[in-house]
């Protein structure tokens, strides 16, 4: 039964890399739209007699990026929830699985479950890894405008500049099913649940 799930797995998985490039790189070139605003934001030269008309063009860009980073949240939210469940699950099965090859000295299903695990490993390790950083990049737009020369702008502009300040203080998160947010701390909480349930797993074959 193990080794016909661990060949299912293995059938599915590249069949997944497409799924998981492409919301890498939509998930990359929204960071790299942010990354260049908040560069926007530093250069704004507060001297232009077309800074306000400049500054209210990066203020709706930033809001574009903010509706376009929640329509992709909502987007991915239910295959994130599915990804990471059932990754945990196939987690701890693998290990499960590594347990009784190291036990019965198979040499052919160790090293076929390391392949597995590790493919598991950096699949959720990468979506954990653009999760924190997509967060990360959201949060910054507020600190790279503070570092901008706000304080030579008329009193008016500075204020919508607070409120965008503010935003950034909750950020657009990439979440599974709207409860989890996929980050570096999601992809702990997952190895540590996963060697929990292994754990027992051990107990119960030793007894």
């Amino acid at each position: 039964m193990l080794t016909k799930l661990c060949r299912e797995s293995i059938d599915v998985f590249p069949a997944c890399q497409g799924n998981d490039s492409l919301f890498l790189n939509i998930t990359l070139h929204v960071c790299g739209q942010v990354k260049i605003l908040k560069a926007d934001f530093v250069d704004i030269d507060v001297t232009n007699p077309h800074v306000r008309s400049r500054l209210n063009a990066l203020i709706q860009r930033h809001g574009h990026l903010v509706r376009l980073g929640k329509k992709l949240a909502d987007t991915i939210s239910f295959a994130l929830l599915a990804q990471l469940f059932i990754t945990s699950i196939l987690l701890c099965i693998m290990g499960f699985q590594f347990i009784l090859a190291l036990k019965r000295n198979d040499a052919v299903m160790l090293a076929k479950s390391c392949v597995v695990l590790t493919s598991f490993l950096m699949q959720i390790s990468v979506y954990s890894f653009v999760g924190d950083y997509f967060k990360t990049q959201m949060e910054e737009v507020g600190l790279f405008l503070y570092q901008s020369a706000w304080y030579g702008l008329p009193t008016k502009l500075t204020r919508n500049l607070t409120f965008i300040i503010m935003r950034s203080q909750s950020p657009v998160k990439l979440q599974a099913g709207n409860f989890i947010v996929v980050n570096l701390a999601t992809y702990m909480s997952i190895l540590k649940t996963s060697i929990s349930y292994l754990s027992v797993l051990r107990v119960m074959v030793d007894t």
